[in-house]
């Protein structure tokens, strides 16, 4: 096989909810909201493939996937990765991910306003509620 995206548990009747651009690598979450594909470059583990420093097709993320469907979003900035549920709290990540890292909690609030402006996960902050 072409080992192209069509093996990743047959992608082919699959949409796409969700995709995120990092630093130089691609996160892509599924309409299923279980599986996340990932490629590009992968050497400080931010793809969650054990041992790949470049993947250039497409490949299902076994430590980003979930096998029930509660990602909503997904993350990727630098050299890290992640997965969000419904209200916006970190599910899954791969990388260098840790939130001393200069650029990451900043990526991550970035993903988070483009996330809820996108009506990918809950807005459920108090200071925009509005009591009529």
């Amino acid at each position: 096989g072409s080992g192209g995206i069509g093996h990743c548990g047959d992608m082919s009747r699959r949409y796409i909810r969700d995709v995120a651009l990092g630093g130089d690598h691609t996160v892509v979450l599924s309409s299923n909201r279980k599986d996340v594909i990932t490629f590009g470059k992968g050497g400080e583990g931010q793809l969650g493939l054990t041992s790949k420093p470049w993947v250039s097709a497409p490949m299902r993320s076994k430590v980003l996937s979930s096998k029930s469907p509660n990602i909503a979003a997904v993350c990727a900035f630098k050299n890290c990765s992640m997965t969000l549920d419904e209200n916006g709290n970190v599910k899954g990540r791969a990388g260098k991910c840790s939130m001393d890292l200069k650029g990451v909690r900043k990526g991550l609030e970035y993903c988070l306003k483009m996330a809820r402006e996108g009506g990918l996960i809950q807005d459920i902050r108090e200071d925009d509620v509005s009591i009529e």
